[in-house]
């Protein structure tokens, strides 16, 4: 099952870096999506003295796991897009 997976995803013809990075970014989003299904499933009430209670570090938590793991896709594919850039305009000068 998991070579199948992998064959079909085309895992097997990629980078090891980018093989890192991938398990990098689904790790951080997957973090960021349990904190904020922990903090769904707990919920939030007002105790008997008024103060709300809510898990608000899962709640920020969560949100800043998932931005992190986009910064960093976008940081990847955006320093892919430059590297092949100036590959590009080096090739031509040459």
């Amino acid at each position: 099952m998991g070579l199948r997976l992998i064959r079909y995803l085309g895992l097997e013809t990629m980078s090891r870096s980018l093989k890192s990075l991938l398990v990098v970014v689904t790790l951080l989003a997957a973090a960021g999506l349990a904190c904020l299904g922990a903090a769904g499933l707990i919920g939030s009430h007002v105790d008997a003295s008024g103060v709300l209670r809510e898990p608000f570090a899962l709640i920020a938590g969560g949100s800043l796991l998932i931005v992190a793991s986009a910064v960093v896709a976008a940081g990847y594919l955006l320093w892919q897009g430059v590297t092949a850039c100036f590959a590009r305009k080096r090739r031509l000068y040459r």
